[in-house]
């Protein structure tokens, strides 16, 4: 294995990467780029790696070396479309000779094809180089042009880059190879009962219904679980159909823990989308199950227990501080079956979980059903996207009382609404006692919701309450519709004896019609809405999802904190003065490891 010495040197590919702000592709990426000297052997390779797309880019190769016999230099280059999921790029590379170095003048032409060169990436400190020459003609080279040889990198630190491992199989215990796919590890589906860990040296097939742990029944949701899944940063998990889904259950966690640069992924088998000239299959709502996490969190439902759609598992209990692990910058697309209109796998199914779960920096991409739903239970959710959802993009019932801070929501327009779904928010108390105990009440905070103008940006109904701050819904037909005398009576009056129950501050609504009214209502949603602090029926002149440079509501409003008048907030809550889920693009907590990200800046 050769020592290289890496020259890291920052080249006009870079500068277009760091402008263009998509979502990082997986293992073969920025952290490639730079020049790579082996100055015993007299030769060294370039790479620029640059996104083009979501989960699609362009690699671009320079290798040089000397020829043994004469001694002039020998140059190839060439580039290489990249997917996400690739771990070896194929990249016809050219002959360049002529010319001259020093003081002497002349430029190097193109000589045609030389070759086909194989790049595998290995891990951060090794990539191996095959090349296969075009005709006998480049056979006969006598140095390492066209032969087979890993260059060993410099050590990349893992701040740098996550890939420290190199692919040394699957793991026995748990998975089997794939065999069709190289360096792809099947979990067979059932359930699991032991510690788990994903690493990011492979990609990772569900091979159907793949349970962390032992999955309860109604009387008894924990049967004693107390085991792990543990996953790498940039680590890639697939699933192939709607019986494919991974389920962490009761007493068990998930230890999901990306970087912005490595998000950990779950999706299905086909990527985001094509690179450049590309035709293919992309990645569509529906093609596999979705995630489900199952707690030990108090539920409003007759037994305080329940089970959980697609056949996910009993789920709650009594247990508020209920830890279910951690999600940190994942994304999960491309999710969502429909097993019949009233079982329906969601992006995200948070069923039961408690407030000792960490949710921060997660996305849910073109999910067939909901986006993320809250089926009781008190979990938290920092810095939460929703994107091109087939049906309600957050939704809650059960008794959910959980907070989120940091949401943006953006519809799709690539598909028709249903009258009965395609919600920014459903909120439900419960269905069948709508005055439940505990009653669902959540706390959202800077949240911007983009609709489309055959859709409603929240309805709320079957005796839910939630407190809203700080938040737009701008785009859809209808702002705002409160539903069911269960819901109106556990807000109070407007306009002075509003109960707290339910409430909205500091925030904008912008919409076809901003407030649905209905006949037997015992009172307006508009007089609600202006009976309350910092309110704004005004077009926020969002651009993208952006406010303009200079809004007006950039600055002095606030979040109402508890013990102040009309304070609702508590310090889980941090105190930005702006409306909406950015102050600026230059704040923009969704940059780098989110899909769709170009459109949060179109016009």
């Amino acid at each position: 294995m050769s020592a290289l010495r890496n020259i890291r040197c920052l080249t006009a590919g870079v500068a277009l990467l760091a402008a263009s702000s998509v979502a990082q592709a997986d293992f073969i990426d920025t952290w490639i780029n730079g020049f790579y000297e082996d100055s015993g052997n007299r030769r060294g390779l370039g790479l620029n790696y640059i996104p083009t797309g979501p989960e699609a880019g362009v690699l671009f190769v320079a290798y040089y070396t000397y020829d043994e016999a004469t001694g002039a230099p020998l140059f190839v280059q060439g580039a290489g479309l990249v997917s996400a999921g690739q771990f070896e790029v194929e990249i016809p590379i050219n002959f360049v000779e002529g010319g001259s170095f020093g003081s002497a003048s002349g430029n190097p032409g193109d000589a045609g094809l030389f070759g086909t060169a194989t790049l595998t990436f290995n891990s951060c400190n090794s990539i191996t180089w095959a090349m296969e020459p075009a005709n006998s003609e480049f056979t006969a080279f006598s140095n390492d042009l066209v032969s087979f040889f890993t260059f060993g990198l410099p050590d990349v630190p893992n701040s740098e880059c996550v890939y420290q491992r190199e692919f040394q199989g699957c793991p026995a215990e748990f998975s089997v190879p794939s065999p069709t796919q190289e360096r792809t590890c099947v979990i067979p589906g059932g359930e699991y009962t032991s510690d788990l860990t994903l690493t990011n040296d492979t990609l990772w097939a569900l091979g159907g219904a793949v349970y962390i742990g032992q999955r309860g029944d109604i009387n008894n949701p924990n049967p004693g679980n107390d085991n792990t899944l543990f996953i790498e940063p940039g680590t890639r998990i697939i699933g192939s159909g709607g019986n494919t889904l991974l389920g962490i259950q009761p007493g068990a966690r998930i230890m999901a823990e990306g970087k912005p640069e490595a998000p950990i992924v779950f999706t299905g088998i086909y990527p985001a989308s094509n690179p450049p000239g590309v035709e293919g299959q992309v990645g569509a709502p529906g093609d596999w199950g979705g995630l489900t996490i199952n707690g030990l969190a108090p539920l409003n439902v007759p037994g305080g227990t329940a089970l959980g759609e697609g056949e996910s598992g009993a789920y709650g209990g009594d247990d508020p501080f209920d830890s279910s692990g951690v999600l940190r910058y994942v994304r999960v697309q491309f999710a969502g079956f429909r097993f019949n209109d009233t079982n329906e796998l969601n992006g995200i199914a948070f069923q039961g979980v408690g407030a000792g779960t960490v949710l921060e920096n997660i996305q849910v991409h073109a999910n067939e059903d909901d986006g993320v739903e809250f089926f009781g239970g008190t979990v938290n959710a920092r810095n939460l996207v929703l994107t091109d959802i087939r049906d309600d993009s957050l939704d809650w019932t059960e008794g959910w009382q959980g907070r989120v801070q940091n949401l943006l929501v953006i519809q799709s327009r690539d598909f028709a609404a249903s009258d009965e779904g395609d919600r920014g928010i459903e909120a439900d108390n419960l269905e069948g006692d709508n005055d439940a105990e505990p009653r669902a009440k959540p706390w959202i905070s800077h949240a911007t919701f983009i609709g489309r103008p055959d859709t409603t940006g929240a309805t709320i109904r079957r005796g839910t309450g939630v407190n809203i701050t700080n938040s737009i819904f701008t785009g859809f037909q209808n702002c705002i519709d409160i539903d069911d005398a269960s819901t109106f009576t556990n807000a109070g009056t407007p306009p002075d004896n509003l109960s707290g129950n339910l409430t909205i501050q500091n925030s904008i609504v912008n919409c076809e019609r901003n407030f649905v009214e209905e006949d037997g209502d015992p009172w307006t949603v508009q007089s609600w809405f202006e009976a309350q602090s910092g309110n704004q029926a005004t077009d926020p002149g969002l651009v993208g999802a952006f406010p303009p440079e200079g809004a007006a509501y950039l600055r002095g409003f606030p979040v109402g904190y508890a013990g102040q008048e009309e304070g609702y907030f508590d310090s889980f809550f941090q105190n930005y003065e702006h409306i909406g889920a950015f102050s600026g693009p230059g704040a923009a907590w969704t940059q780098g490891w989110t899909l769709q990200e170009m459109d949060f800046y179109a016009q």
